[in-house]
């Protein structure tokens, strides 16, 4: 078996199907990694992974909103497709993922990283 590992932010938030007496969770992570090119120019690439959790525990779900940052493991797959319109071949990196893991969010990095405000009557002296 191949497991994936990867770490990055949704691109929205998630959606639940229900398909038979099973439901799946679905959403799109954006996994961006930055390095130095022989230039010494710093680069970004962003790869899209699409993401299926099947099972009838869903609750998971509610907190896998756009920006959220995730830690998915599970098993990678690919997809083809031809592009309506333009006859153009495109492919998708897709992940059934056994584990979901939240990292946090964009807005709840920027709420910890604010020192805390105090009037002084918390203080013990």
């Amino acid at each position: 078996m191949i497991e994936l590992q990867l770490i990055g932010h949704l691109g929205k938030d998630a959606e639940v199907k229900e398909i038979g007496n099973t439901k799946v969770i679905n959403f799109s992570v954006a996994v961006t990694e930055k390095f130095k090119n022989q230039k010494g120019e710093l680069v970004e690439n962003t790869t899209w992974v699409d993401v299926a959790k099947w099972g009838t525990n869903v609750a998971v779900a509610q907190y896998l909103k756009k920006g959220t940052q995730v830690y998915i493991s599970g098993k990678p797959s690919a997809r083809g497709y031809i592009s309506n319109g333009s006859n153009e071949a495109n492919g998708v990196l897709c992940v059934t993922a056994f584990n979901i893991k939240l990292l946090g969010s964009a807005q709840e990095r920027k709420i910890e990283q604010k020192p805390p405000i105090s009037d002084g009557t918390d203080l013990p002296f």
